[in-house]
């Protein structure tokens, strides 16, 4: 159940959406207007965090933070008064726009034969798994005459960001993937190595809240493919960082508290950046008290290759166990 309230007046999210946005779980009610859970700001196991439902404003009593949306903003993300500011008007304004790019971008999916080879190819095969993370396809030439048609301005669809420096579609030949929210929107082209993000934080790990926060091991990888063929393979305790390290709101999510195994099953690669990138978080992690394993993959590969190539989850799950064992030795 949600305890947010939006103002009918504005698009702006309030305090209780942008908490449940990033993960926060209230633990119980304390009193008319306020609701008390676990500190996202510091390790707790029990709940110091106290949010006023009308006025807004939140207070831990545990680290002694408080302060509104922006602030909270400012303190999960390390932004600016003015960054956090922006980023407000910003969601505001556009992301009605986005979330409209969302629906018209998976429309075009099932239309471009082109788009769903790629997808064969990557050996991402379940149209259930398609459906649930909302993958779809920008021909391009198209999106902007569309949102024009549905009454959407020049001005707030250049503000979106789905637009390039020369006025087209940014995601232009992409297979796209939304992020939480639609707060942020992922592409992959088909025809080469391009791939973007919109302007803007990436927000918290993909697929948190899908099974991974309350599992007792988490699987973290980089990138979406990676993640569409583990879930594809029955690893619903998975998760994506969106690239090779961890943001400080990640990391919060991965210690919050709860004893847990974290498998880093980061990219192959053969200037060896991915397994770098593992052992720092690897680090990390140990001093919060969890239990890490860096799962080794055949080298040149991430674990989309690793099954679009032919090995079946019960390769994957011989990774892991190598990966536990070696883990716990050291």
């Amino acid at each position: 159940m949600s305890y947010w309230q939006r103002d009918p007046e504005s698009q702006r999210p309030t305090l209780l959406e942008y908490l449940e946005q990033h993960g926060w779980k209230h633990w119980r009610r304390a009193g008319a207007d306020e609701i008390a859970g676990l500190c996202p700001l510091h390790r707790e196991t029990k709940p110091s965090f106290f949010v006023n439902r009308r006025k807004g404003v939140f207070y831990c009593h545990g680290c002694g933070c408080g302060g509104d949306v922006i602030r909270l903003m400012q303190l999960l993300e390390g932004l600016s008064f003015p960054e956090a500011r922006a980023r407000l008007s910003s969601t505001e304004n556009v992301t009605p726009v986005v979330s409209e790019a969302v629906r018209f971008y998976q429309q075009q999916l099932t239309e471009w034969p082109q788009a769903l080879q790629y997808l064969e190819k990557r050996g991402i095969r379940s149209q259930e798994l398609i459906q649930r993370m909302r993958i779809g396809y920008a021909p391009g030439a198209c999106l902007r005459g569309h949102l024009q048609s549905i009454g959407y301005s020049q001005d707030s669809i250049e503000a979106s960001g789905l637009l390039n420096a020369r006025g087209c579609d940014r995601f232009y030949r992409c297979l796209t993937f939304p992020l939480q929210s639609d707060a942020n929107l992922y592409g992959r082209a088909i025809d080469g190595l391009r791939h973007y993000f919109l302007p803007g934080p990436k927000g918290g790990l993909y697929g948190w809240n899908r099974g991974a926060a309350g599992a007792a091991s988490v699987i973290v990888v980089e990138g979406l493919f990676d993640l569409a063929s583990l879930w594809q393979a029955g690893f619903e305790h998975s998760v994506a960082a969106l690239g090779a390290n961890l943001n400080q709101l990640q990391m919060k999510q991965l210690c919050d508290g709860r004893r847990r195994v974290v498998y880093l099953c980061m990219d192959a690669d053969e200037n060896g950046s991915g397994p770098a990138a593992a052992h720092r978080q690897r680090m990390q992690l140990l001093q919060a008290g969890l239990i890490v394993a860096c799962v080794d993959l055949p080298l040149g590969h991430d674990p989309n290759s690793y099954f679009s190539s032919g090995h079946t989850a019960a390769d994957f799950e011989e990774c892991l166990g190598r990966a536990y064992d070696l883990s716990i030795e050291t």
